[in-house]
């Protein structure tokens, strides 16, 4: 800035909009079929470091893609719900080749 500029202290008494940027969560998700039954299991890692685990027991006989795909939903159901994007996912399946995900 030019020595022979003036700062005006000057400034409007208007609120000042302030932005804060949190890291986004982090949710993790696995499903699993076998001849009893299926499970699906989501954890959340908030931007505070807190680990929120679920599971859920799947009403239906299906493969073991529909129980991963069924833990994908079912994680990101809860992260709208909850209002959590943006979100990392991670999951282990071959499905989505290009984990992580961000949303």
């Amino acid at each position: 800035m030019p020595a022979e500029w003036e700062l005006s202290d000057d400034l409007p008494d208007e609120d000042v909009l302030m932005i804060e940027v949190t890291p986004p969560w982090k949710m993790y998700f696995d499903g699993a079929s076998h001849k009893e039954g299926a499970g699906a299991g989501v954890v959340f890692v908030t931007s505070e470091g807190e680990v929120l685990p679920y599971s859920f027991t799947l009403t239906q006989n299906c493969s073991n893609n529909m129980a991963e795909y069924q833990a994908l939903i079912l994680g990101l159901e809860i992260a709208v719900d909850a209002k959590q994007l943006p979100l990392k996912v991670y999951g282990d399946s071959q499905l989505g080749q290009s984990t992580p995900w961000s949303l």
